[in-house]
């Protein structure tokens, strides 16, 4: 297993970064042991592919931060984060079906190891193993994971029944990934506050600032995707526009830019690759697009930091406005 870097919880705080890295391990430890099926080989195989993969475990660290402004040394908090790292899994498998990937954390993805039959019910084998932890936790816990599930459901419908729709309106992406990655980013917080039994208050506030740190965490991938290297992404930029994903900086164009009639025809031929690529991205980049989606990240930063200052002071609360300045800085977006 190899669990990438945290961002964002560097030093000053080096107290609460090595108590956070031991309570990852512990998480990274009961969640490997969470899909050994003795009775089968094969689903324990397929369903820790991608978990030795690795991964920053962002929504496990966000239930364990949550968690400070209760107490931290709850032990549920742990379950609570295995849960939903399997929920995120559990999304993967399916998107790769969806998307038709090939490869995910530099690895063939599950459906091209196996096949799609096999990712998808391994994903449906990971949400079934989530909820069954979640039923441990107590009943508004389930019932919380089980909401948190359905609207995941919802946005990836939604996504699919837009897929390369040059006419989408930009509000309707926005529901999109408020739904799809939002969501459970908010529901990451709020079940951190709700194991860790700190106030209600504050457990609502928890949520309200997921949803905007989420939101943010989607808009600058959409924006790195357009603008960053091959090298800087690990991937060819692009991949949205040849998954018939149009985000926010490409919408923008083709509703505003001068060229938005040329990106249209660019689309309308199917999944752009090659020369066709290098000119659709040409005009988002070009046209002031990427920055009205930087405006867009700035305004959800600044709302998620707002959200922050509402919680008690503390290295808890300074970490997640480092996370929301985080997500600013690296999409060149303003982080205040």
């Amino acid at each position: 297993m190899s669990r990438g870097v945290i961002p964002g919880l560097e030093p000053p705080d080096a107290v609460l970064e090595a108590d956070v890295r031991t309570r990852l391990d512990q998480v990274e430890e009961a969640l490997e042991k969470s899909v050994r099926i003795e009775a089968s080989g094969m689903l324990t195989e397929t369903s820790s592919y991608l978990i030795a993969a690795g991964g920053k475990r962002f929504r496990a660290m966000l239930v364990l931060l949550a968690g400070y402004f209760g107490d931290p040394a709850d032990p549920r908090l742990v379950p609570g984060s295995v849960s939903i790292e399997l929920v995120h899994l559990a999304t993967l498998y399916h998107d790769d079906v969806i998307d038709e990937a090939d490869a995910r954390r530099g690895a063939p993805s599950a459906n091209m190891r196996w096949d799609n039959t096999v990712a998808i019910l391994t994903g449906d084998f990971l949400f079934a193993r989530a909820s069954e932890i979640s039923t441990e936790l107590g009943t508004e816990i389930c019932r919380l994971l089980a909401r948190t599930i359905a609207v995941l459901c919802d946005g990836q419908i939604r996504e699919v029944s837009s897929s390369a729709e040059v006419e989408q309106e930009i509000a309707s992406y926005l529901g999109i990934i408020r739904r799809k990655t939002a969501s459970l980013i908010a529901t990451s917080c709020r079940l951190g506050g709700m194991l860790s039994d700190a106030d209600a208050e504050h457990v609502d506030v928890l949520e309200r600032f997921g949803e905007a740190l989420g939101m943010a965490y989607q808009l600058s991938d959409d924006i790195m995707d357009i603008t960053s290297s091959q090298i800087e992404l690990g991937k060819e930029p692009g991949q949205d526009l040849r998954e018939g994903v149009y985000t926010l900086p490409v919408l923008h164009a083709l509703a505003h830019d001068e060229h938005r009639g040329e990106l249209a025809r660019i689309l309308s031929h199917g999944a752009p690759d090659g020369e066709m690529l290098d000119r659709a991205l040409d005009i988002v980049r070009s046209g002031g697009s990427v920055d009205v989606a930087r405006a867009a990240v700035t305004d959800e930063v600044r709302r998620a930091t707002g959200l922050a200052m509402r919680l008690p002071d503390g290295p808890a609360r300074h970490a997640l406005i480092q996370l929301a300045k985080f997500l600013a800085s690296r999409c060149g977006a303003v982080a205040a």
